[in-house]
């Protein structure tokens, strides 16, 4: 090429670079990674698609399909994504474990004006599980789907891209958490061993028969100073009663949630609101937002080195807002609500791409996706750009890196931010098996910490098969077992020519 042609497209890409960041300060929601050879290779993507997928992670790619060089890009006549499908989860600020603890029990009877004493029990563990949501503001957990079905012929593709996310957020109310009706309770009202179901529990002095005398007297030390003895000689028998008249075995933690739902109610006790349970209106929200996008997409290639292409897509979008009293409502028949109640919306959307060859084996691609900001009711997919190398040193080893440019939205129901690195590499095996490694993290959030990456593709002739899955190196805890507080998994079956 020219030296004069050659500064020109390089003068090219700079424009369009600054076109990119020029709105990159706007924000949109999370950049999903599909595709499992993208989550193997740690989320990077944007500088590495070659096939139908090109379609999502950047249009750019079209423009050198069809081509007479035996590159990364060969002479891809066509390609087509037969079925895809993925499913990711984060659980943020340890939700799993204290949502558990709040929805694994049993209302019934709890939010009654007055409590029997085989209620106790569980009315200190709902505190318990209260109280660890009092200020934790981001303690939210999402759930992400996707599907897609692409075809690329030449440099045209034709698709459709299925994009769930679906966030739980709880709000709870820290100040109607009285034992009986009255209004404005207070200390003495909290620990009255006749509101706690046992209207024969002494205060003069800690007497217990279920729990054990060192267990009573560690309750009691972790007890606020300002209760009176009686008050805490009251609250202490009253939850010894409790636990034998429910007939269950004490817990272990029994000590950590009999102090906490104490401190709870202390603080509730000083609140000018405050008042029975049965007047508690603590609430999940689950807001959503399903996204059909049918994408029509096209690429030119303006030289050998610079590649410049887009989707125009419809889309249709189903938008979920729905809250649910947690206290008063069955878990399972709040699911089933919160997925019949939700508002179809169709709009339009734009995505740009561009890929640039320094070399035979580096490029450098950006993508902007949704650069119109459709609006779908009360949600609006705000523009996301991101950036990607790919360098290729032999013809079997691919290394990539992408990062998300926008800040975007964690999630379209939460105030948490995500700005996604991610660096991957894959390894092909005699062009039959491709194994990938990889590992990403989000820049804006640091609750969840690096997540690590592997996948692998097998090239059964006309089709491949390929996995992909990713797993935080931090764990979070639901109903006492260990999980990833980030979670995801990819499955494809395609065809290349």
């Amino acid at each position: 090429m020219p030296d004069q042609l050659q500064k020109g497209v390089f003068a090219g890409w700079v424009v369009i670079a600054i076109f990119f960041f020029s709105i990159s300060m706007s924000y949109g929601s999370e950049w999903q990674i599909v595709g499992p050879r993208a989550l193997g290779m740690g989320g990077a993507n944007v500088a590495v698609a070659n096939d139908s997928t090109a379609s999502y992670w950047n249009p750019g790619a079209y423009g050198f399909f069809k081509g007479e060089e035996e590159d990364h890009y060969g002479k891809r006549g066509w390609s087509t994504t037969l079925a895809g499908v993925g499913v990711g989860a984060q659980l943020h600020g340890n939700i799993g474990d204290s949502l558990s603890k709040v929805t694994d029990i049993n209302f019934d009877g709890i939010d009654n004006d007055n409590l029997t004493a085989d209620k106790v029990t569980d009315f200190i563990a709902l505190l318990n599980g209260i109280e660890e949501f009092r200020g934790q503001a981001n303690q939210v957990l999402t759930i992400t789907a996707n599907g897609r079905f692409n075809i690329q012929a030449g440099h045209f593709g034709i698709g459709s891209h299925i994009l769930l996310d679906v966030t739980a957020n709880p709000n709870f109310d820290f100040d109607n958490l009285g034992p009986d009706n009255t209004t404005g309770f207070t200390v003495a009202d909290f620990t009255d061993p006749t509101n706690l179901g046992c209207p024969t529990c002494g205060t003069a002095s800690i007497s217990v028969t279920t729990l054990t005398t060192q267990q009573a007297n560690d309750i009691n030390a972790g007890l606020p100073t300002t209760w009176t003895a009686a008050e805490r000689n009251g609250f202490i028998n009253s939850i010894d009663n409790g636990l034998g008249q429910a007939g269950v075995t004490v817990p272990s933690d029994i000590v950590t949630q009999a102090t906490s739902a104490a401190t709870l109610a202390d603080v509730a006790t000083a609140a000018a609101s405050s008042g029975p349970l049965s007047q508690n209106t603590s609430t999940l929200r689950f807001v959503g937002i399903g996204l059909i996008e049918v994408p029509l997409s096209y690429g030119r290639a303006f030289s050998e080195k610079l590649s410049i292409g887009g989707n125009l897509k419809y889309m249709k979008a189903r938008v979920y807002d729905v809250t649910i009293d947690i206290l008063k409502q069955d878990m399972g028949d709040a699911l089933d609500e919160a997925l019949d109640a939700y508002q179809d919306k169709s709009n339009v959307g734009l995505d740009l791409g561009a890929l640039y060859r320094l070399s035979d084996s580096f490029r450098v691609g950006i993508v902007g996706r949704n650069l119109n900001a459709p609006k779908f009711g009360s949600v609006k997919q705000e523009a996301q750009i991101r950036t990607g190398l790919a360098y290729q040193p032999r013809s079997f080893l691919t290394f990539a890196a992408d990062i998300d440019l926008t800040e975007n939205n964690a999630s379209v129901g939460s105030s948490l931010k995500s700005r996604n690195i991610g660096a991957g590499l894959e390894i092909d095996v005699f062009k039959f098996l491709q194994l990938r490694f990889g590992t990403y993290k989000n820049l804006s959030e640091n609750d969840i910490g690096i997540v690590y990456t592997a996948g692998f593709g097998l090239n059964l002739w006309l089709v491949n098969l390929d996995i992909g899955a990713a797993k935080s190196k931090d764990e979070s805890r639901i109903d006492g077992e260990d999980v990833p507080e980030e979670a995801r998994l990819e499955f494809a079956l395609s065809m290349l020519f």
